[in-house]
């Protein structure tokens, strides 16, 4: 399967403004400049592996949770159709769909489902 690289540099750009840095702060961290981040975020250049993995731990989260559509066998949780959905959520679609995630958990629960 090959790598869907727009939906990688979405998925970058969303744990990037989660995690509240800039661009140019993720690029100095990692020894970028803001241009090749903005790039790899926008899917004009693919990032090397050794990049994906120094982008992963910069914004703490797994490079399965970036690779998540690419890949038929995954460790992570991320391997759900309702985490990829979250994770093209902004923060507060996050907080209101969780919440409502927890409350038909809670019904079915109380159905006996």
């Amino acid at each position: 399967m090959a790598i869907d690289y727009e939906a990688l540099g979405k998925r970058i750009s969303n744990a990037r403004k989660q995690t509240g840095i800039t661009q140019e702060a993720l690029g100095e961290q990692l020894n970028m400049t803001r241009k090749h981040i903005s790039v790899i975020e926008a899917a004009i250049n693919r990032p090397s592996l050794d990049t994906l993995v120094d982008i992963a731990n910069a914004l703490n989260v797994s490079a399965d949770d970036l690779l998540v559509d690419s890949l038929t066998h995954s460790a992570s949780t991320a391997d759900s159709e309702i985490h990829r959905l979250l994770l093209d959520c902004n923060t507060l679609e996050q907080e209101i769909l969780t919440r409502m995630i927890k409350e038909l958990k809670a019904i079915l629960y109380g159905l006996g489902v």
